[in-house]
C-alpha cells in the first residue's frame, strides 16, 4: 500500500486527463541531455532493486515520466526489432519506439 502510495504521489504532476495529442510536459525546464541523465539514473534503479521497494516503485514511475517527456521533444529510445543492448536515445524516426502518455487514472 505505501508503494503504490509513493508511485501515486510521484505522478501527481502529470495532468489527470490527457488527450490524444497534447503535451503533459510542455513547460518540462529540463534540457535534453539532462531529461536522458534522469532517465537513466531512474532506469538503473528501477532495474536493479527488488520489486516490493518504495525506491524501486518511484524510480519507475519516474523513468516513464522521464521517457515521455523525451518522446514529447523528438526523442525516443530504441527502434522496432531491435535488441534491448543495441537501444539507444536518438531523434524519432517512423520505427523509432516511443512510451505510452500516461494516465493517472488508470494506475
Amino acid at each position: 500500500m505505501k508503494a503504490l502510495a509513493v508511485f501515486a504521489l510521484t505522478l501527481s504532476i502529470v495532468p489527470a486527463a490527457y488527450a490524444q495529442g497534447d503535451k503533459q510536459f510542455p513547460d518540462a525546464s529540463e534540457t535534453t541531455p539532462e531529461l536522458i541523465e534522469l532517465y537513466e539514473d531512474a532506469n538503473a534503479i528501477c532495474r536493479g532493486n527488488s520489486g516490493n521497494d518504495v525506491k524501486t516503485w518511484a524510480n519507475c514511475a519516474a523513468r516513464s515520466v522521464y521517457g515521455t517527456a523525451l518522446n514529447e521533444r523528438g526523442w525516443c529510445y530504441g527502434k522496432e526489432d531491435q535488441a534491448g543492448a543495441e537501444m539507444e536515445w536518438h531523434e524519432c524516426e517512423a520505427t523509432s519506439l516511443r512510451f505510452e502518455p500516461l494516465d493517472i487514472n488508470s494506475l
